[in-house]
């Protein structure tokens, strides 16, 4: 039967956190620990313990063979404090020991030829020996048996574990409150206030994370309000066709009359026809494809003569220029731009230059042009400059907004300026990445 470890594991981002944190660090604190003692402190210890036992039994042998002034002279040399006792004196025997304590009784004990007990005290050691006539008590410096380096460094791991991990606790929680404000902020996703008080914060994962949503809040926004000035640009001009075909259909009373809603039928279906064509997907499944402009730019202009017979287009473009872009994209870009030139100007120019990682397709004519204060307006959808432009030409005004769209897409730029015929000027930015 297998066990479900998902069921025990936190469900909050922290506490996960806090476990990938914490059991390695616990478990190598562990670790260590284990094979310092094991390793090194055990076996200095017992070093210790055979060196101190070494001289206890020098000592005691020198006492049993009643050589007192040579053993008094030995304790001096090696620091010791022996004296004689009565063998009838009673003190209280240690009955817990250490993990330490203990290694260095069994040492003692495997080495000692002579029956002892030992007492433990905070800064020394008490031992005593029992000789057939008397007992002796050497007091020897705690410093000789136990090293104090492995405890400051077990308190100097432990201290600064608990000191990093804190740290590291008060970092992550902050980690986890940007990835929390980010997650509330998107529970209070709306489209009819702006999100107030929420600043991307954290690290530079979270705050693209945060940034991102709010760039995909503003494009949702802006989709939503195009396609709002879509339905009601529909609305508008659908509305005035229809309304003129029934007025000119009840004062009707000749072929001139009939002949005029004909016109307006035909204005009706190229607008829906500009209508379909905006409100398909801008996002296509074409396969990106090499294109070479220059042959790309002459059969454009020829598929534009029928409409535009008496129009003068000049191209002017290296045969080696080709860019990888969806052909359909590049079509919908060049034939709008192409078509407003033709539409208000005579002589049209299009030249195509080749600038570093960036190629630009400039189309000009030498129309009326269009003011500066509207050069931004004219990429909205059902923008029309009726006061510069020619009133009887018909269109919807989504020429350029398909245009614009299409360069966002493709992380391209399209912007018009004046050209140098007087006309208006174009630049097509397209990226070769």
């Amino acid at each position: 039967m297998k066990y479900n470890f998902k069921k025990i594991l936190p469900k909050k981002i922290l506490a996960r956190l806090l476990i990938i944190f914490f059991v390695p660090l616990i478990f190598i604190q562990i670790f260590a620990v284990f094979l310092f003692y094991d390793r090194h402190w055990e076996k200095i210890t017992t070093r210790f313990a055979n060196i101190a036992s070494n001289q206890i039994n020098l000592i005691v042998n020198e006492y049993s063979k009643k050589n007192f002034d040579n053993a008094n002279e030995i304790a001096k040399n090696l620091n010791l404090n022996v004296t004689v006792i009565d063998q009838n004196e009673v003190f209280n025997t240690q009955k817990k020991y250490n993990l330490v304590e203990k290694n260095i009784l069994n040492t003692f004990e495997s080495r000692i030829y002579w029956n002892f007990e030992i007492k433990f005290a905070q800064n020394f050691i008490e031992f005593y020996v029992y000789l057939p006539n008397e007992k002796l008590k050497i007091i020897l410096p705690k410093k000789y048996l136990v090293s104090e380096t492995p405890l400051i460094l077990f308190m100097w791991i432990i201290s600064s574990s608990v000191f990093l991990s804190l740290l590291a606790f008060l970092f992550l929680r902050i980690q986890v409150r940007a990835i929390t404000r980010l997650a509330k902020f998107s529970e209070k996703f709306s489209f009819d206030n702006d999100i107030k008080g929420f600043k991307p914060s954290g690290a530079v994962e979270i705050r693209m994370a945060g940034n991102a949503f709010i760039r995909m809040k503003k494009r949702i926004k802006n989709q939503i309000k195009t396609r709002t000035d879509f339905l009601a640009g529909i609305s508008h001009d659908l509305g005035t066709l229809i309304t003129r075909i029934k007025l000119q259909l009840e004062l009707a009373s000749n072929l001139r009359d009939i002949k005029s809603v004909k016109q307006d039928v035909n204005s009706m279906q190229l607008l829906l026809k500009e209508y379909l064509e905006y409100s398909k997907n801008i996002n296509t499944s074409d396969k990106l494809k090499t294109i070479y402009l220059s042959l790309f730019l002459k059969n454009l202009v020829n598929s534009s003569k029928p409409i535009f017979k008496k129009k003068k287009v000049t191209i002017s473009c290296d045969h080696s220029i080709n860019i990888k872009i969806r052909e359909n994209d590049l079509f919908r870009v060049c034939s709008n731009i192409l078509n407003n030139a033709c539409k208000f100007g005579e002589k049209i120019n299009i030249f195509v230059v080749k600038v570093g990682n960036k190629i630009f397709i400039n189309i000009e004519d030498d129309g009326p042009g269009i003011p500066e204060k509207n050069r931004k307006e004219i990429f909205k959808p059902f923008f029309k400059l009726d006061s510069s432009r020619n009133l009887n030409c018909i269109g919807s005004g989504l020429g350029l907004s398909i245009a614009k769209e299409i360069m966002t897409k493709i992380n391209g730029k399209i912007t018009v300026t004046t050209s140098n015929m007087g006309g208006a000027l174009f630049k097509v930015q397209l990226p070769l990445d």
